[in-house]
């Protein structure tokens, strides 16, 4: 949800993901962006930062059940009464580059033995061979529902 404001914006998200694993991403997007980090309290998951004359904060709620409330406030230093043109672009930015990481993040995994970026499925490590028994919550999906297309046409062999 997003909410224009005068100079500013606030916009509100929930994404299903673990807690400290959204935490920690939010500081790699924040700096892929250029927002400066000026102040973070770990114990309240709330993050303040600033970009040229605009400044940010940003707070992480834990909403149980795998799932995190992102709220990102984008302001400047004091109340505009009027902005002719509303820049919402580093908002756009984090937010896009948050989730495009969380689909990444669940699109692969870490080999156990040598840590290189594999696909959740994949049998084998490119890197150095090892054969990789990642949690089967990771890599079966044979809890989602099937579409009319692979029931029809596709056999489970």
């Amino acid at each position: 949800m997003r909410i224009p404001g005068a100079g500013g914006v606030q916009d509100i998200r929930i994404y299903e993901v673990a807690f400290q694993d959204a935490w920690e991403l939010i500081f790699d997007c924040l700096n892929d962006i250029g927002i400066d980090v000026d102040e973070r309290d770990d114990e309240h998951h709330v993050i303040h930062g600033h970009k040229r004359k605009k400044f940010f904060d940003v707070t992480l709620q834990d909403m149980g059940d795998g799932a995190v409330q992102l709220f990102f406030d984008q302001h400047k230093k004091y109340i505009e009464v009027y902005t002719w043109k509303p820049d919402y672009s580093d908002v756009d930015a984090f937010y896009k580059l948050y989730e495009q990481r969380l689909i990444e993040m669940k699109a692969f995994i870490r080999c156990t033995s040598c840590g290189h970026k594999v696909r959740a499925n994949t049998k084998f490590c490119p890197e150095c061979g090892t054969r990789l028994n990642f949690n089967e919550d990771v890599i079966d999906n044979s809890d989602e529902k099937k579409s009319i297309f692979d029931t029809i046409f596709r056999s489970d062999d």
